[in-house]
């Protein structure tokens, strides 16, 4: 079973919540008034940073595998 695109978003959105909350609290000491309100503030830039990270990778694999194609093909057209 997969999960849908929003409904992992959410969850990785979720998650960054409550890890920024509890970091917030616990690690650095900040009041309950404070921490949810960061966590609310900084999740979707985790979000965002995870997301774009991931589509520069798979984009720089893209990349990769066309240029080692392109150089495979030029070897066998020179007869290397």
């Amino acid at each position: 079973m997969s999960l849908s695109r929003p409904v992992k978003f959410l969850l990785l959105f979720l998650l960054a919540f409550v890890g920024g909350t509890l970091y917030l609290h616990f690690g650095k000491d900040q009041d309950w008034s404070d921490s949810p309100l960061l966590g609310l503030i900084t999740a979707p830039v985790v979000v965002a940073a995870w997301k774009s990270r991931d589509w520069y990778t798979d984009r720089a694999r893209r990349a990769g595998r066309n240029w080692r194609e392109a150089r495979d093909e030029h070897k066998r057209a020179r007869g290397v």
